[in-house]
């Protein structure tokens, strides 16, 4: 039973490594009034392409935006791959208010990291598993955080206090595309799901050790 709560702990833990980076639990929906006015424009032309398009998407009218379930792997492609759009140059005084919790995020999702490694040495290294269930809750604590930053990265994106003509310097920029929607969905919560299983995980399994091995373990902690 010990190596079989050994091995599930680490297994758990090490799960939260691919979930952070690749699981979809990023929602976003931007507004486009040129993605719709080209889309209606292809309509009226009778364009075989745009129609191909809305049939292969199921879409009846023309789209009013884009909306999509992204990871944390794919916006950082999204964002390499808009990088090559956005003006060089010091960024916006707006954009400036959201680095340092953007940062705190990164710093929060690394500890988050840390935390799952350390479970997973906690649990083969120590005869006091009382530490895995403090990793645990840690590991609950920083994916908490994680939600805080977010949300205090992208409030200002949502609420329209930064939009994209503090990245591109044009005129028409805001009709490319304006935030609607940036959130986490119900895949994060995967995240300090799997934390507080492995806590709950390592109480059950002490709970069902021998009363002489619980008594030693007793002594050991003091």
């Amino acid at each position: 039973m010990k190596y079989v709560y050994r091995i599930v702990s680490a297994i758990c833990a090490l799960a939260v490594l691919p979930i952070t980076v690749f699981s979809p639990m990023i929602y976003y929906y931007f507004s486009s009034t040129a993605l719709q006015s080209v889309f209606t424009l292809g309509q009226l032309l009778g364009s075989e392409t745009f129609a191909n398009a809305m049939e292969e998407f199921g879409l009846d009218t023309a789209p009013t935006g884009m909306a999509n379930n992204v990871s944390v792997y794919d916006l950082i492609e999204l964002v390499r791959r808009f990088g090559g759009l956005v003006d060089s140059g010091e960024v916006s005084e707006a954009v400036a208010t959201v680095i340092p919790s953007f940062i705190a995020m990164i710093i929060a999702i690394a500890f988050t990291f840390i935390t799952a490694i350390a479970i997973v040495v906690l649990a083969f290294a120590c005869k006091d598993n009382r530490k895995v269930i403090a990793a645990s809750f840690a590991g609950i604590g920083f994916s908490l955080m994680i939600r805080m930053l977010f949300e205090n990265t992208v409030s200002p994106f949502v609420n329209g206090e930064i939009t994209i003509t503090d990245f591109i310097d044009n005129a028409w920029a805001s009709l490319i595309a304006e935030v609607e929607i940036i959130t986490l969905n119900s895949m994060f919560y995967f995240i300090p799901a799997t934390f507080g299983f492995i806590a709950l995980w390592t109480i059950l399994y002490n709970a069902t050790l021998p009363e002489k091995e619980k008594a030693e373990r007793q002594k050991m902690i003091g």
